[in-house]
């Protein structure tokens, strides 16, 4: 309860993260974005494959686009 009020008022520092994910759905079909996610808090990160970076977080407005239906 108090780590989650912590969380609340100053943020997570997103420290412990996944490995880069690059979403494939289809063979021959472009990459979408690489991205990693924290462990703490379960956001999306942009992911920097060339400077092997983390970004800013992906908004949910970016992840409800890129949604693709069977």
């Amino acid at each position: 309860m108090f780590g989650a009020v912590l969380n609340f008022l100053v943020g997570c520092h997103h420290r412990k993260v996944t490995r880069p994910i690059t979403p494939v759905y289809r063979v021959g079909e472009a990459a979408e974005e690489t991205y990693v996610s924290c462990l703490s808090c379960g956001k999306r990160l942009r992911y920097d494959l060339t400077k092997m970076r983390v970004g800013k977080p992906i908004s949910n407005a970016d992840e409800f686009s890129r949604a693709r239906t069977p």
